[in-house]
Parts: C-alpha cells; structure tokens; sequence
C-alpha cells in the first residue's frame, strides 16, 4: 500500500514541477514535466526572451513590468498545434509513436489606463490583464514493441512481499482488507512463499525469459490563469505584480503485457510428467506462467497559487533591463491509483485432483484497491534577469537567464513520507541557469522573428548516457496595424528520457521530438 502512495506523490510532483526525480517515475516525468514559457506566437517565436519585453500578454506570467508597456487595450487568442514524436529503443526493439493535439496554448485581455500625453505627470497610469496559459499538455501516448528480456515483474513482486507473512497476505485476501501487488500476486500462484513464510520466490525457473510489450496513454492539462498589473513611471520605470491561479489535471494509464519464455529442455520435462516447485518441498508445481497482463491507473489534480513580481528599467532609449521574481507556487493535491493483474497460470497443487488442476485464467483479472492521498507541495521560485536591445524602429535582440533552485521542492503528507521523499529532492536535484535569446526583424507592418533556449538538466543523473537538457529553436513571422495583429510561429523541442513500465522495471530509453505551431489574433482598442 505504502509503496502505491509513495509512487503518485512522485509523479505528482515531478509533473508539476517540471523536473525529474529518483526511480523509475523520475524517469517518466522528464517526458512531461520540465516545460519552457508559455504565452503568444510572437513571444514563443523569440524564444520566450521577454524578460526585458513588454506590450504582449504573455508578460502577465513572466513579468508583469511588460504589462505596463501597453498604451491601448488589447484582446488575444492562441490556438496551438502540439506535435510529439516519440522513439523507444528497448533490447534493440525501436518503437516510433506520433501524437497530433490541437488546443488553446493563451488567451489574453489587456485593459490600459494609461494617462494621455497632454496630462502631464510622472505617472503615467498602467494596464490590467487577464490571461490564461496552457502550460503543459499530456495528451501524449508511447509504447515499446515486444522484447526479450532476462527480467520480469514477477521480481518486483517478490520484492514488494518481503517481510509480509503469509498469514497476512492470506487474511488480506479472504477478507478483501486489501488487495496490492503483493496480495495480486500471491492469489495469481505467481509468487510462493518459502520456509519462513515471510519470503517469496518467482514461479519461473531461473532461466526463463519475458517477451515484454506495453503502452502508456496520458491526459489533462498543467494551466494557469494569471490577474496582473503593470505601471509605467516616466516611461523609464516600469513596475509590475501578478496572481497566478494554476489547475492541474493527470490521467495515466499504464499497460504491461509480459510472455514467459522457457527452455525447450523445461517444456520437455514438463511435458514428459516432471513438476516444478518453485519452493523445495512445496506444495504447490507450478507448470508454466504463460502470460501477466498489468494494467494501472493514476489520476492525480489539484490547484495551486504563486505571485509574481517584476521590473523593468530603461537606462537609455535603446537598452532594456528586466528583473522577475516568481514565488514558490503552492499546491493540494489529490491523487487515486488502482491496477488490475490478470495471469495465465497452469499448475498443480497436491490436494488437487489430477485431473481438474490448477488453471488461472487471463479473463480472472485481481482488481487492486483503490488508494487515495490528498498532500500539499511547493515548487521552488524563479529569479529572471533579462536585457533587451532595441535597434530603433528595425527590431531587437532579447536575452534572458532564469535561476531555479529545483532542491527547493518540498512535500507536506499526513502518512509519514514527507522526510523521505524531501531527503531524496534533495540528493537527486540541483540548482540550474536556464538561458534564452530571440530577435525581431522589422520590415514596416511585417515582423521576422526566431529564437534558441537552453534548458539543462536539473537532475544528477549523469551515469545513463541520456541527454537531458532540452533545446528549443523556434522561429516565427508577424503582420502588425494599428488595430490588428496576427503572428505565426513554430518551435521544436529535443531531449532524451526513459521510463520503466513498472516500479522498479527495466529502464527503456526513448527520444522526445516536441513541435509546436501557434497562431495568435489580436485586436487593439
């Protein structure tokens, strides 16, 4: 039960916040989780250097000071193209999946209150927004095509049963208490107890193999709605705060598929009357293990809260600077998780008559409880800095560096796995410098624009030879009046991963291909 729990506070957290984490989790978040800024086409076609930026609702998320650039009203919508392709390679076995998604990355209302320029004031009023930001999506799916492995999940499963009595794992069962993984099994005859009656053995011989196959479907949104002042002081200073209210939504589906592979000497022993007990002097010979199917469920959601607050400062006509700073976003969270386990097991025990044995059917799934947890988390703050060089009327060139303190992650739980899950933050997560460069070219209402981030890896995992940091280059064109606006841009994200199909499985590396086209229509008023 321990271990279901332990499992969805760490998908929970790695999702949110955008990072891996120990285990085999750890490895299945970085596929969704560590995510670049959200907002316009025009502001993801730079790269999303906006730092030092302003006059585009995608401010009001990453600095609010940009909000204070606006002199009119402004009203945005952002449709988006999501475009993952996903390669898995698992024993030389190289699956390719292609997920197509269209949803509304941004949407964005900015009404000014700017003073008109014949009042004459140092102040010279503001801008309020309201705006909303895709965040993340995980409407993604991957799978791996059957390999031949030496490992199998009925190794994890003797593992999760070590110290449990069968006497404990009987009176689970008889009177339905809880039904886990080790319960599923045990009532399965996958796993058998042995002389102690505490610890267990796999019912396969030792020199058995697993063709093992299986796919993961995902669902649900990371978003967030942000209310935002930004002011304008001198048109030189310009100050900016922003609430963030985030809504977080994940389902997960997990199939596991495994087909147990036996020597040819084996299937003759058996064949020709031999038994095989999996435990010396059992009671119980178990023929063969002809298939598991594992199917499990994780739904996780939640809200969460931050603040933002942001500066920027023109020292010169031409030049730029931006200071952000992100408070540590605060989050309850809910999560449920249940699987089923269904076998095909051909056996004997000695009580058995011999000629109605031991038969374990695949359309006889072990439905596992369903286990709640509700939790608090807080994501680390993020500190941007950022100059923006204006080239007059003909463009600018943006530059941005986001600190984040990914150690800073921290649980709060009723259930006593707070400490161990922080100890582990702690241990696996480093500090990292994410940095950001665009440019916009201006060709009278025209606009030609293109972008490079660099995202490392916040992870201290350097032994797997995967290449977590992430690369985004991204480019885009935009067509500007005086009462309409219309950008286009597309973006393409690389990064290596892996994910292990159970808890503890074998590591199956992939490579993630992300593109991105946004399409964002403005009106001015």
């Amino acid at each position: 039960m321990y271990l279901v729990a332990y499992r969805s506070l760490l998908v929970a957290f790695l999702l949110i916040v955008s990072s891996p984490a120990f285990s085999q989790i750890a490895e299945d978040a970085l596929l969704f989780g560590q995510f670049s800024p959200v907002g316009t086409a025009r502001f993801q076609a730079i790269g999303g250097a906006g730092f030092a930026l302003g006059g585009d609702v995608s401010a009001a998320a990453l600095n609010p000071a940009g909000i204070g650039f606006f002199n009119r009203s402004s009203v945005a919508i952002t449709p988006n193209l999501d475009i993952n392709n996903i390669t898995t390679n698992y024993e030389n076995v190289s699956t390719d999946v292609s997920n197509t998604r269209l949803n509304i990355a941004n949407f964005g209302l900015v009404i000014n209150n700017s003073k008109d320029e014949l009042i004459p004031s140092d102040w010279r009023g503001g801008s309020f927004a309201i705006t909303y930001n895709q965040i993340r999506s995980f409407n993604v799916d991957w799978r791996f095509n059957p390999a031949n492995s030496e490992g199998s999940v009925l190794d994890e499963f003797v593992r999760q049963s070590a110290g449990i009595s069968v006497n404990e794992l009987q009176d689970n069962i008889d009177n339905d208490l809880f039904i886990g993984y080790p319960e599923a099994a045990y009532f399965n005859f996958l796993i058998n107890p042995d002389a102690s009656n505490e610890n267990y053995v796999a019912s396969i011989p030792a020199d058995a193999t697993s063709i093992q196959n299986g796919e993961v479907t995902t669902s649900g949104r990371l978003s967030q709605w942000n209310i935002a002042y930004g002011g304008n002081y001198k048109d030189k200073l310009y100050l900016g705060v922003s609430l963030g209210i985030r809504g977080f939504n994940y389902q997960q589906e997990t199939f596991y598929r495994e087909e147990v592979v036996y020597t040819q000497e084996y299937i003759d022993f058996i064949n020709s009357g031999g038994f095989f007990f999996p435990v010396e002097g059992g009671n119980v010979s178990i023929d063969f293990v002809n298939l598991n199917i594992l199917d499990e469920f994780l739904e996780i959601s939640g809200t969460g809260i931050n603040g933002n607050f942001g500066i920027i400062y023109r020292p010169i006509n031409e030049l730029t600077v931006g200071l952000s700073y992100q408070t540590p976003t605060f989050y309850n969270l809910r999560s449920e998780e249940f699987f089923n386990l269904a076998s095909d097991v051909r056996g004997i025990r000695e009580d058995d008559d011999q000629e109605d044995p031991l038969n374990i059917f695949i359309d006889d799934p072990v439905l596992g409880n369903s286990f709640l947890s509700e939790y608090t988390l807080s994501t680390p703050s993020r500190t941007g800095l950022g100059l923006s060089y204006f080239f007059e009327k003909s463009g600018f060139i943006s530059l941005d560096a986001e600190y984040v303190n990914y150690p800073k992650n921290r649980f709060s739980t009723n259930d006593g796995f707070s400490q161990e899950i922080n100890e582990n933050v702690d241990a696996i997560f480093t500090s990292v410098i994410n940095a950001r460069v665009g440019g916009e070219f201006r060709l009278k209402q025209v606009r030609f624009r293109a972008g490079y981030a660099f995202y490392p890896d916040p992870t201290q995992f350097g032994s797997d030879n995967l290449n977590r940091d992430r690369s985004v280059i991204s480019g885009g064109i935009g067509y500007d009046t005086s009462s309409f606006f219309a950008d286009l841009s597309v973006s393409n994200t690389q990064f290596e991963t892996d994910f292990a199909p159970y808890l503890n499985g074998p590591f199956i590396p992939q490579s993630i291909s992300r593109t991105q086209a946004l399409l964002t229509l403005g009106f001015k008023f």
